[in-house]
């Protein structure tokens, strides 16, 4: 079971996986708007080439450059070639080395074909982030990260323990240790899983569970479990609607009993697949509400920060 004591503040570095669809984007920036108000100076990172959390602030896209979004509250997009530009600079020290060595078309080409490289390449820079701040912003408390879907999203965490396996020594090998020392650290980084309560969703959560936590020894916090559904109906109030459901009564009112009614099977399929997910992976499960319904992208984002808010960092305020 988790570990009550990973809990209590928040993490340099939170990731959340999961399988595609799932809402990890928007619950990304959610968190980030509970760090934020904790008063950490927060970064979101995505690693897609469309760059999606900025405009659910009402804000535009500038890539790698920081937006901000708020107060304490900024986002960047980090993909291997600026990755790539920011270690090569820090490595050689000389803009113009660096051009002849990593701006060449013969090392263009080779680079991204050398397994986990354009990988440890982009992780490397999101725990660069969280350690030692991004240019001009200076220090960042805490680093929240966007990670792929499921199968890149493993290759991008996994990307350390690979090279470091692969490569025997040189100063790729040692980042490539040290990048895993700090993703396997519970007081550095956090795991979080999101689900949504339906077959696949479940499925890939448990897969990604045995294969961070259980294979590679990953520090997991709750699992995140979007778009649930409420309650539903009572037993007798199912019963009382079926027997409406005869009745010579007007469409409308048909038509409202036959929504109730297809609202409750859809809590009661979803809690069945909750209840399949808590079988299977020991860790707490935190419920967030359907907000798909509402208009306002930026009110999804601020309803799910009230619900986050408490339940997966429970620090005092």
């Amino acid at each position: 079971m988790l570990d009550a004591r990973v809990l209590s503040t928040i993490p340099r570095l939170t990731v959340l996986v999961g399988k595609g669809g799932v809402g990890r984007t928007t619950l990304c920036a959610a968190l980030g708007c509970v760090a934020a108000r904790r008063g950490r100076r927060t970064l979101l990172i995505e690693v897609a080439s469309r760059q999606s959390i900025p405009p659910l602030f009402g804000r535009e896209a500038q890539g790698y450059t920081p937006v901000a979004l708020g107060d304490h509250l900024w986002s960047v997009r980090v993909t291997w070639e600026d990755a790539l530009r920011e270690y090569g600079l820090m490595k050689l020290r000389l803009r113009t080395a660096y051009r002849l060595v990593f701006e060449n078309p013969f090392m263009r080409r080779l680079l991204p074909a050398v397994p986990g490289i354009a990988e440890i390449l982009v992780i490397g820079k999101i725990i660069h982030a969280a350690t030692d701040g991004v240019p001009g912003l200076g220090t960042i408390d805490a680093v929240i990260l966007d990670a792929p879907a499921t199968g890149h999203g493993l290759s991008l965490v996994g990307a350390p323990a690979v090279v470091s396996q692969t490569v025997a020594a040189g100063p790729l090998a040692e980042d490539a240790r040290r990048l895993n020392e700090r993703l396997l650290d519970s007081a550095f980084t956090r795991f979080h899983i999101v689900a949504t309560p339906e077959e696949m969703p479940v499925t890939e959560s448990v897969e990604l569970y045995r294969r961070l936590g259980i294979g590679a020894g990953m520090p997991m916090g709750p699992i995140l479990v979007n778009q649930v559904s409420d309650r539903g109906l009572t037993p007798p109030e199912v019963e009382a609607l079926g027997a409406l459901s005869g009745a010579p009564i007007a469409p409308g009112v048909c038509a409202a009993i036959h929504a109730a009614r297809f609202m409750a099977d859809t809590a009661e399929w979803q809690r069945g697949h909750i209840t399949r997910l808590r079988g299977q992976v020991p860790l707490p499960i935190v419920s967030l509400p359907d907000v798909r319904g509402e208009r306002d992208v930026a009110r999804r984002v601020e309803v799910l920060a009230d619900h986050l808010d408490a339940r997966v960092w429970r620090e005092a305020r």
